[in-house]
């Protein structure tokens, strides 16, 4: 998988549980910038990416998810992209 298909999904994502436009989802804001952020939408988050890509991501990487492009780079490294 390519990584611009991974981020796009990504990105797909947080415009879903935030309720913005896809366009409108910076690649390098930190969610917890984000209106209405709050750790049980980071742990939403994971639950998400790891369906969406059949991947299971260990808890202990979810503090390195801190931004689309943060968080591409890790699921690039589980799916091998």
């Amino acid at each position: 998988m390519e990584k611009t298909d991974i981020q796009s999904k990504i990105k797909a994502i947080i415009a879903g549980m935030f309720e913005v436009n896809i366009a409108d989802v910076p690649e390098d804001k930190p969610f917890k910038q984000m209106a209405n952020y709050t750790s049980m939408r980071a742990l939403e988050f994971l639950a998400k990416v790891e369906t969406e890509f059949n991947i299971t991501i260990d808890p202990d990487l979810l503090p390195k998810m801190t931004s689309v492009e943060a968080s591409t780079k890790v699921v690039e490294d589980l799916v091998g992209a």
